[in-house]
This record gives C-alpha cells, structure tokens and sequence, in this order.
C-alpha cells in the first residue's frame, strides 16, 4: 500500500535539480556582473577583517546594488567566498534586520584565516574602472537575465 510519504519521492528524489537551477543562475552572475560580484566580495571579506562575524545584511548597507540589478547577486557574492575559495565558514544562523527581508534567516559568516583572505584580497582587486559596474557603453538591458 502506498502512502503519501512514498509518493513525495517523486517530487523531492534529491536537491539536484535545485542544485543545477542555482549553479545556472550563478553562471549568469559570473558572465553578466563579474565586476559588481568582485566589488561585493572584496566589501565583505574587508569588513569581516575589520568586524569579526557579519551577515550580508552588512553588505547590503556596503554596496548599493545598481537599479535593475537582481539583488540576490550579494548572496551569490557571499557563497562564493565560502564554497570557491574557502576564504569564509558559517558559523551560525540569525534573522535579518533588514526590513523587506521579513526577518528570514541568513547565515553569520566569519573569515578564520586572515592572512589567506589579505593573499586573495592582493590577487583580486577590484575591476579597473568598476565604479558603474556596468560600462556605459552598454544601456541595452534586454540581454541582461538580471534587469528588472
């Protein structure tokens, strides 16, 4: 006799699918916003130095995220420290203070090894004229997947 249990099987048979959407949306991140991901990365990594433990809501009130510009970009930024580089752990979980997030949880993230994080900080600097994030030479946001 089957029951309910055995039919979520079918729905839920593992995290893979979800994995790959994910892992597709950052590509997309990679290809079209390298210099604001960068930008991002370098902003965090420099307040967990200078503040200890931190969430993204840090980065949040750090970087503005340009108009049109999928904001979920700062979370790809963050996981990428952790799960590309290794430069960051999650240490624990807490709710957001920012208000349109309505208090979900985000992860306190900490940098255990100061002198790797200053190492990649040397080897990454920010893009050479980054200060848009995107060149002027580029208003067409039709072909950006993260225009509003």
């Amino acid at each position: 006799m089957a029951t309910l249990l055995d039919m979520l099987d079918d729905f839920n048979d593992d995290r893979s699918e979800g994995e790959r959407a994910r892992d597709a949306a950052f590509d997309l991140f990679r290809q079209h916003r390298p210099a604001l991901v960068r930008r991002l990365q370098r902003a965090f990594l420099l307040h967990l130095l200078d503040h200890g433990p931190s969430t993204s809501d840090a980065l949040r009130a750090l970087v503005a995220i340009p108009p049109g510009v999928d904001p979920r970009v700062v979370g790809y930024a963050v996981r990428t420290l952790s799960f590309d580089y290794g430069l960051t752990r999650r240490v624990e979980s807490t709710k957001t203070r920012r208000k349109v997030a309505h208090a979900r949880d985000v992860q306190v993230w900490v940098a255990p090894d100061a002198v790797k994080v200053r190492g990649w900080l040397h080897a990454h600097p920010d893009y050479a004229g980054a200060s848009n994030l995107r060149p002027p030479t580029e208003p067409d946001t039709a072909a950006d997947p993260f225009a509003a």
